[in-house]
């Protein structure tokens, strides 16, 4: 787990410095009865981040599964 998890940091520092700061993506208004909100810009270098940090809850969960698995009923 501490590997995969390492490799996911090192990943997303890697994407974090080589994605423009400056690279945006605008995302248009959207209204209905119960969303409602604006259009605004969204970094494109935070979707990267997104994607790995949902892959390291993953490995999160994969392992605290195995631990209670392998764990001896009391």
């Amino acid at each position: 787990m501490l590997l995969a998890l390492a490799v996911l940091i090192v990943l997303g520092v890697l994407s974090w410095l080589t994605i423009d700061s400056s690279a945006v993506l605008h995302v248009q208004g959207f209204s209905s009865r119960v969303v409602s909100y604006g259009p605004r810009d969204v970094e494109i270098r935070w979707l990267p981040i997104l994607f790995l940090g949902l892959f390291a809850f993953k490995v999160v969960l994969a392992n605290m599964r195995a631990r209670l698995e392998t764990r001896d009923p009391q």
